[in-house]
């Protein structure tokens, strides 16, 4: 079929395209002033990243939240409790919370921390009530886990405070009774310098024994809610016996070992430091990442607050391997100066051991009262992770049914189903019309066929009418 046969069908059937289209837009048009108008109230929250988490009280650099946390807060907040709690808050008894699930959008602004946070609903009064309750419930979640938090680090160094205290005094009456019964009231100065770097060492690795220890309860209590949620979970084999983490391990514990030995020699800002440093930061990062493909392909799927969970258990299991490396690499120093302490006489080395112990528990003590006294004050701020930008409010207008976009697009369809039908029927239509029909059909030439008399009845009308015309024009 050509052009000209397409378009002969559209005029043979453009009355049931008409009819089509009017149908279809009149349709549309009933529906869109009928329709139930639904109303959209919506609000703005800010996300920060927290920087008051257990593992940034306790030593720097190695803290940090979970990954993704904007997306991670945009599933709890669809979570089964929240929006129990919601509807709860609400009072509406038409609500469930895998409805409202699905008719709450929440989206990240595009370059920012900021997620908008909207509803649809016919009761302008309902949306508006809904997002609003959504955003407080769910900051006094994220409070609340804050301040768990916090807390679970200020009884964790209190406990370590305690113990270190009563190391401290046993220590310095250990000190104190040597010199009083030996007689000897200070090593030589070579002495002295050698035990102050091994106490600079020895202070480093019980930090690191501290955070280690950490580090080791808050991994349980992690685990601990993740089995809550009924989700398998990664054992430390699993990842201990991968084979690349294995090797970033020990590339990280060598490194360490490097770092000690240049700031013996150099200062922070030496140029050996920091490339040191830089490269230390990413074995780790690579190692995070490691650990996160491990955790990743071990795990079913995981449910929004089991993945902020997921996220913090990455960053713990990666802390505690960087631990383990610094510690050995302390520990290999400290065994360097202790065969150098074996050549010092017997009173003078055990008067500074002595010294050196009393020195250790003593920077100890004063590095744990500093930390409980910032970890007393962050467990006072109630301070959350999400802070509210603009508060929903009633909606006036209605967003649907968006009546002259509809006729629009009823318009349009209409001339696409008058004209689609029109083909359809065409193209059903299995009658013989035309000789070449016949002849297609019976493999026969047709030699004569019957004209429509009344088509040339009306045909010869039209010709006399025509020939009339013409009489009365020329005279």
């Amino acid at each position: 079929m050509d052009l000209r046969e397409y378009w002969e069908i559209i005029v043979k059937k453009r009355t049931l395209i008409a009819v089509v289209f009017l149908v279809t837009v009149l349709g549309v048009t009933v529906y869109s002033f009928v329709a139930t108008p639904i109303y959209e109230a919506f609000t703005t929250v800010m996300v920060r990243e927290s920087g008051t988490s257990m593992q940034s009280m306790l030593f720097d650099g190695m803290g940090g939240g979970g990954r993704n946390t904007a997306q991670n807060y945009i599933q709890i907040m669809k979570s089964r409790n929240i929006l129990d709690e919601v509807i709860e808050r609400v009072g509406s008894e038409e609500l469930t919370s895998r409805t409202l699930a699905k008719i709450i959008t929440i989206q990240p602004v595009q370059g920012s921390d900021v997620l908008q946070i909207s509803m649809q609903s016919p009761n302008p009064a309902l949306a508006q009530d809904v997002v609003n309750t959504l955003t407080d419930v769910f900051i006094n979640w994220n409070r609340r886990y804050q301040q768990e938090d916090r807390r679970t680090a200020r009884v964790f160094i209190e406990a370590q405070l305690e113990s270190v205290e009563e190391e401290l005094k046993i220590a310095e009456e250990r000190l104190r009774s040597y010199k009083e019964d030996e007689g000897v009231l200070a090593p030589s100065q070579e002495t002295i310098a050698m035990i102050e770097r091994m106490a600079k060492l020895e202070t480093s690795l019980t930090e690191v024994t501290v955070s280690k220890e950490e580090v080791a309860e808050r991994i349980i209590r992690v685990r601990a809610n993740l089995s809550q949620e009924d989700e398998t979970l990664v054992s430390s084999t699993t990842i201990a016996e991968n084979r690349f983490i294995g090797e970033f391990k020990s590339r990280l514990a060598d490194l360490e070992i490097k770092l000690a030995s240049a700031k013996e020699r150099y200062t922070d800002r030496h140029p050996t430091v920091v490339a040191l440093q830089a490269e230390i930061a990413d074995v780790t990062s690579k190692l995070a990442a490691e650990v996160e493909r491990v955790i990743g392909t071990e795990t079913r799927t995981l449910n929004p607050i089991h993945r902020e969970l997921y996220g913090t258990l990455i960053n713990l299991e990666v802390e505690a391997m960087a631990l383990n490396s610094r510690e050995a690499a302390l520990l290999s120093l400290i065994e360097e100066y202790e065969i150098e302490l074996g050549f010092v006489p017997a009173r003078e080395l055990e008067l500074a051991r002595l010294m050196r112990d009393a020195k250790v528990m003593e920077e100890l003590y004063i590095l744990l009262r500093t930390r409980y006294e910032e970890a007393k004050i962050t467990e006072a701020m109630q301070t959350a992770d999400v802070q509210v930008i603009d508060d929903a409010l009633l909606p006036e207008s209605p967003v649907k049914p968006r009546k002259m976009l509809n006729i629009a697009i009823g318009m349009v369809l209409g001339v696409f189903l008058g004209v689609g039908l029109a083909f359809l029927l065409e193209f059903m239509d299995n009658t013989l019309k035309t000789k070449d029909d016949v002849e297609r059909l019976l493999g026969v030439p047709v030699l004569g066929q019957i004209p429509d008399l009344n088509l040339v009845d009306r045909n010869g009308q039209k010709k006399l009418l025509q020939r009339r015309k013409g009489r009365g024009l020329s005279a």
